[in-house]
């Protein structure tokens, strides 16, 4: 297998596994989803996050961020309150348990970063370039070119 075929299958791999890349060991605190998680990360940062700021930071619409919201409300993490001056605006905020999932978060984020920045630690700043250009170039891809690199060719395989 030549060299490019290899690098293709590399990334699929890693198109594959972009979530526990991102998460580290993938683990999720408190058993929940990783898009309820991830609404209790921007509730976390925004002391007056509402559906559709929360939306627009996780790309989701308004209706499933407000799906989740329930969910997390129902699970105690999330609390909806409404500003005295808009009688129409539901904003959220942590309780405590929420705070809990948010720092373990936090924390999964952390050990994460580090894990990675280790590994970087193994190129070379030269080497460490040609990764960011690549990387880069990859991520410019139009949507439709990223998701025909993920249903590609088998590995072993050629055309």
């Amino acid at each position: 297998m030549d060299t490019a075929t290899k690098i293709i299958n590399a990334l699929i791999r890693l198109q594959e596994r972009a979530d526990l890349i991102r998460h580290g060991d993938g683990e999720v605190p408190g058993g929940l989803t990783l898009a309820e998680t991830h609404t209790v990360h921007w509730i976390g940062t925004q002391p007056d996050a509402n559906v559709t700021w929360i939306s627009a930071r996780m790309g989701m619409t308004r209706g499933a961020i407000s799906k989740i919201a329930k969910r997390l409300q129902a699970k105690g993490l999330v609390e909806a309150v409404r500003p005295p001056d808009n009688n129409k605006e539901l904003h959220f905020l942590l309780t405590p348990a929420g705070t809990r999932v948010f720092q373990e978060h936090a924390l999964c984020h952390a050990k994460a970063w580090d894990t990675k920045l280790a590994l970087l630690a193994a190129y070379g700043p030269e080497e460490q370039r040609i990764i960011l250009r690549f990387l880069t170039d990859v991520g410019a891809l139009p949507a439709e070119a990223k998701h025909a690199a993920g249903h590609g060719q088998k590995e072993g395989t050629r055309s």
